[in-house]
């Protein structure tokens, strides 16, 4: 019989020593590796039947590994028990949210770990062909809509681009639905939004044939969906139904992040802001197909999203991670150039790690952009020279 593999990633040698007491047996070999990369690594190298996955490691922390396997097609199929010693609700929810298929707090009892273990290994000999089986209930799946750096639509298996799949005023109908808070706009708003100089009957027949070429196009797409479940139109009111839109959780998790960084809860707000910053591939795309609300929640997005950056690297800086931070921030200032709370973070946190010649560079570069933007060479010359002042030795990060 061949033996089953379980891959260890856990960097206290002390609970290595007590899986691999436990979980080795004639059908089972244990490896162990103290940080998330050689655990990736290994995956690829030596494909495991199961991962057991600390939370807190050095570098890579399990959240970033399991999120980093449920986004390769071939590790998404490799189940994860996530083993920590965090227990509060929110730690038990983002391991699940990223994809963990089981958690278990320690200490834990040898044999229900065992147990779990077991009862994972049965459920993942059948992975393969769940992956390409039908989601239980077939139509009461999830419709995703990726709406973050990209437009698509994904049913089951089948991934459907609908910035080129869909018309102008299709695509304009989905992105005032994708803005509205609820999900939820009133057929009145639409008619008066894309025929303001129709008469009130023309406007009707007008929607009236939009809707029935909306659903059509997603029925040729997505030949497996049930459209009316999904896209529905009662008592004067459209709204997406049984869908996951990657915008929305990106906002969920962002505000979460700030409220609780707020009130000093640093570890759940890492967890909320990684999760959250995971979803984002880019601003809010249906921004740009001409719907007024969808332009204004893509601005609202990314003005959250800058938010969120500065405060997730305070969060980075503060446990020492300041590559991490620096990687953030320089992200986001493709988003707003000349933002002056993001730019003197990252100013700092090159200074903090002597990176002198970096931090000059970043700031020859503000003053460009600050020119191209109309301002004055004293008014630059000002905003500059504060940034020369010696920054403050310690807590600096709070201020």
């Amino acid at each position: 019989m061949e033996q089953k593999h379980l891959l260890v990633v856990e960097d206290d040698p002390a609970v290595c020593e007590l899986l691999v007491g436990c979980l080795s047996r004639p059908s089972c070999r244990v490896s162990t590796v103290d940080n998330g990369e050689d655990g990736l690594r290994l995956i690829e190298e030596d494909p495991p039947q199961l991962v057991i996955l600390d939370l807190t490691l050095p570098g890579m922390n399990g959240l970033d590994v399991c999120r980093a396997m449920r986004r390769d097609p071939w590790m998404e199929k490799i189940p994860v028990l996530m083993l920590t010693g965090r227990d509060d609700d929110d730690d038990v929810v983002a391991g699940l949210e990223v994809g963990a298929n089981d958690y278990m707090t320690k200490p834990f009892a040898v044999k229900v770990l065992s147990a779990r273990v077991n009862a994972l290994l049965r459920r993942g000999s059948d992975a393969p062909d769940a992956a390409s089986a039908p989601v239980a209930g077939g139509d009461r799946s999830l419709l995703e809509i990726r709406s973050l750096g990209r437009c698509e639509l994904q049913f089951g298996k089948r991934v459907v681009p609908w910035a080129e799949s869909f018309s102008p005023a299709q695509r304009m109908l989905l992105a005032a639905l994708l803005a509205a808070p609820d999900g939820r706009i009133s057929q009145e708003a639409v008619q008066l939004g894309f025929w303001p100089d129709s008469p009130p009957s023309r406007a009707r027949s007008n929607f009236d044939s939009l809707m029935t070429r909306l659903r059509k196009t997603l029925e040729q797409e997505l030949p497996e969906l049930d459209v009316r479940r999904h896209l529905q139109l009662s008592r004067g009111i459209i709204c997406l139904e049984n869908v996951r839109v990657d915008a929305h959780e990106f906002r969920r998790l962002a505000d979460k992040g700030l409220q609780q960084a707020t009130i000093g809860e640093l570890w759940q707000a890492e967890i909320a802001f990684s999760s959250a910053f995971s979803l984002w591939q880019g601003t809010f795309a249906p921004g740009d197909f001409g719907s007024e609300s969808a332009a204004y929640y893509q601005d609202e997005l990314e003005q959250l999203y800058l938010e969120a950056s500065q405060l997730f690297a305070r969060i980075l800086a503060e446990s020492r991670r300041y590559e991490e931070a620096v990687k953030l921030l320089r992200y986001a200032l493709r988003y707003n150039p000349t933002h002056d709370g993001i730019i003197r973070l990252l100013h700092r946190l090159l200074l903090t790690q002597d990176h002198h010649a970096q931090a000059r560079q970043l700031l020859d570069q503000y003053a460009r952009q600050l020119a191209r933007e109309k301002f004055s060479a004293g008014e630059i010359n000002g905003i500059i020279d504060e940034f020369r002042q010696p920054a403050a030795k310690a807590g600096w990060l709070k201020e």
